[in-house]
């Protein structure tokens, strides 16, 4: 496959920048094949940005069948970001001299998919040069020359007694890996997360639970201010009154837990929500 595409950017202000607008278009090629129990993913894109030039970025993906529904995979790709003009240009909380991230990653994983039991675990590691990052201590964004974010992802779904039981756990190893902050996590980023979602059915009725975990964070560069880890836990309740038709009632942060994931700011307590769905079959 291949394709194009085309983005304009531009800002209004009474102060006066160099650069008001850019665009930036992209063009990109893709090749996805098999052979027998081996599958190949290929890409390769250029992004000219008007205001930050060309970049180009890849991928380079493989996966094997074998045994019984293991599957192995490995890819490799690089990544271009432009800094957004928010990033650049909000009153008071922009940065007109940030340069646009570029970043080279490496994935390597194992999973099964069975009739009843499905999971992957993964590792990855992802290197990154001008990561655009919070400076709590300058209140803007700015570059962090050098980052490594390591990690290992595990899934696993299967159904127990009647009830569908999902679970993801996640730890990673953010660091900054230059200037005074050498060896630091990087801010705002939690090592470990997790999550186990539970649903069954009854009839045309549906009930299901999910918790969320996350583990403590920092909000600044320099690691003097910890945010706390923290769980939350949702409800929700489906109808099926019709063969298209669903209504479903929530509860979200149903114990009303305080935490923040930013200094300051608190995330939402208890919400109450209600949805009617239609979805032909």
């Amino acid at each position: 496959s291949a394709g194009a595409d085309w983005q304009r950017d531009r800002i209004d202000s009474n102060t006066a920048y160099d650069i008001t607008s850019r665009n930036n278009t992209g063009v990109y090629v893709e090749y996805i094949g098999a052979f027998g129990t081996q599958q190949l993913q290929a890409s390769v894109r250029n992004d000219d940005n008007g205001q930050f030039g060309n970049h180009v970025t890849g991928s380079l993906g493989w996966g094997l069948e074998f045994g019984e529904g293991y599957k192995l995979t490995a890819s490799a790709g690089s990544g271009f970001k432009a800094p957004t003009f928010n990033d650049l240009y909000y009153p008071f909380f922009g940065n007109p001299d940030l340069e646009p991230e570029t970043s080279r990653s490496i994935n390597v994983g194992i999973s099964r998919h069975s009739e009843r039991w499905n999971w992957t675990l993964a590792a990855y590691e992802t290197r990154v040069d001008d990561l655009i990052s919070y400076d709590a201590a300058l209140f803007l964004p700015n570059n962090i020359d050098k980052a490594r974010i390591r990690g290992i992802e595990f899934t696993i779904d299967t159904t127990l007694a009647g009830w569908d039981v999902g679970a993801q756990l996640s730890h990673a190893d953010p660091r900054s890996r230059s200037g005074f902050n050498d060896g630091n996590w990087l801010p705002r980023r939690a090592r470990d997360t997790g999550r186990i979602d539970l649903a069954r059915d009854f009839g045309a009725w549906r009930v299901g639970a999910t918790l969320n975990a996350a583990g403590p964070r920092y909000d600044d560069a320099a690691n003097t201010l910890r945010l706390g880890g923290y769980a939350t836990a949702d409800l929700r309740l489906e109808y099926a009154f019709a063969s298209a038709w669903t209504l479903q009632a929530r509860a979200t942060n149903l114990f009303d837990r305080h935490y923040e994931t930013v200094a300051w700011y608190n995330q939402p307590g208890r919400e109450f929500g209600l949805s009617l769905r239609y979805a032909p079959r």
